[in-house]
């Protein structure tokens, strides 16, 4: 064996994957009993259940790429239309504006209309024409940020919501510079936010516009199954399930990986996929100082509740994609998605599938069994959109410890991890911990992990052989 990838999530696939296609010997091996970690899709009952992401970035090409790389290409679809989502704010459901960018609009006249913030509150967002810029180069929150250029009425009701949410972590904790350093940009280019969002939205209205999100037909474990497919054909790859690496050692230019069970793998290069409270582990022994910054990324856990209802069990026909709970508001949930109303042939006909999100705002509730976490969301399904009666199918995926908080500071933290192993060129570290938790980075850090590793192979690193695996 070469290469020893550990972690079959979508970092840990793409990279055995990529390996593979460059006729790379690798084994990966993976703790679980499946592959493909957060990206699960389980069609019950006519309903496509997804546990993990349900959709990926088509401007981050990474992800679009492997799509069609693997033929996927006429299973990618886009969202249906209307793209309404609606923010719970003050107890009641108001849409978001539209031409809305990350968290500012791009056309004044919506934002303008909206109901969500009050002609005042409007005021003291505009102040953001006149502010002058911080002039700072070091990290803030990104509620920090936002708050002194737009006021905490914005953040408590939308960037809040919005960011938040997708990180799993509070938005007076989470980096500027690791989550939307495009602001931090736009501040320097233009002093003004809104005016930058301005500008971008006059650009996106001359080069066309749309919906950057896409997803797959089956659904995002068609990407997973079709990497599995690609890997299982492979020559040069061999999956171990139910195989846990616990430690990592130096053997002359190679290492020693001893998983859970006394086997003994001596690889000559290693990527490490896994989470990175694992891949902290791994480290410790070889590298302690980037261990060290990779234990200090902090992770959350998350869940989401899926639940499918008939459309008669709501008090009028729902619309639109889902909705955003602002600060303030009596709920558990952080989001629900409309699944079924967001992406077609999710749902049979006269019925509607939704998922809802369980983290950032309650994470104390995740300790719960699940059957209490699917009561808190049918209750807040009822407080916010007054339906009735139980549900037709009901779904929990828990994510413990595994959801990477990009708190103040991520970015320092990634490039000392990084720093530390610039001595050990055939060993990476990838996956949403450093880069990114979307699959466009996933997708990317793959790829990328494996080509550091192949170029430290073909530079005098010993060549190609089997895996010694001892007692």
């Amino acid at each position: 064996m070469t290469v020893l990838v550990v972690g079959g999530g979508i970092t840990g696939l793409t990279a055995a994957y990529t390996l593979g296609r460059a006729g790379i010997p690798t084994t990966l091996v993976e703790a679980a009993d499946r592959l493909g970690g957060k990206v699960l899709t389980e069609s019950i009952d006519g309903f496509l259940v997804e546990s993990g992401p349900d959709s990926f970035i088509s401007y981050r090409p990474a992800a679009l790429e492997l799509a069609r790389e693997l033929g996927l290409g006429e299973a990618i679809i886009g969202p249906t239309h209307p793209r309404t989502v609606w923010i719970r704010s003050r107890g009641r459901f108001v849409q978001l504006p539209e031409a809305m960018g990350l968290v500012l609009p791009t056309r004044l006249g919506p934002f303008i209309k909206t109901a969500m913030f009050s002609p005042l509150e409007k005021l003291r967002i505009g102040l953001d024409l006149v502010l002058p810029r911080d002039g700072l180069d070091r990290d803030v929150s990104v509620g920090a940020f936002l708050r002194r250029r737009l006021g905490g009425v914005l953040v408590d009701r939308l960037a809040g919501p919005l960011l938040g949410g997708v990180h799993a972590t509070p938005i007076d904790e989470l980096s500027l510079l690791a989550v939307v350093p495009q602001l931090r940009d736009a501040e320097r280019r233009h002093r003004s936010l809104l005016l930058a969002s301005l500008a971008s939205g006059r650009a996106a209205k001359v080069g066309g516009s749309g919906s950057p999100f896409v997803s797959l037909v089956g659904g995002m474990g068609q990407l997973g199954g079709a990497l599995v497919e690609a890997i299982e054909r492979s020559r040069d790859v061999a999956v171990r399930m139910n195989a846990t690496a616990v430690a990592l050692g130096r053997r002359g230019g190679g290492f020693d990986v001893r998983l859970a069970n006394g086997e003994l793998l001596r690889p000559e290069a290693v990527v490490l996929a896994s989470p990175g409270p694992a891949t902290a582990a791994l480290l410790h022994e070889i590298a302690p100082v980037a261990a060290a910054h990779v234990r200090w990324i902090t992770h959350g856990s998350t869940a989401v509740v899926s639940l499918g209802y008939r459309l008669d069990q709501f008090p009028k026909p729902p619309t639109g994609h889902g909705f955003l709970v602002a600060e303030g508001e009596p709920l558990a949930v952080d989001a629900c998605t409309m699944s079924s109303l967001k992406w077609a042939g999710r749902a049979p006909h006269g019925t509607i599938l939704l998922r809802l999100f369980i983290g950032s705002r309650s994470g104390g509730v995740l300790a719960g069994s699940d059957a209490e976490l699917v009561a808190l969301a049918e209750r807040d399904l009822a407080l916010a959109m007054g339906v009735r009666g139980a549900p037709l199918l009901v779904r929990v995926a828990r994510s413990i410890g595994q959801m990477p908080k990009y708190t103040v500071g991520h970015l320092e933290r990634v490039a000392g991890a990084r720093a530390a192993l610039a001595g050990l060129p055939n060993l990476a570290i990838a996956g949403a911990s450093y880069g990114g938790v979307g699959v466009p980075h996933c997708v990317a850090q793959g790829r990328a992990a494996a080509a550091r590793v192949i170029e430290a192979l073909s530079g005098g690193v010993p060549g190609p052989a089997e895996a010694t695996v001892t007692g």
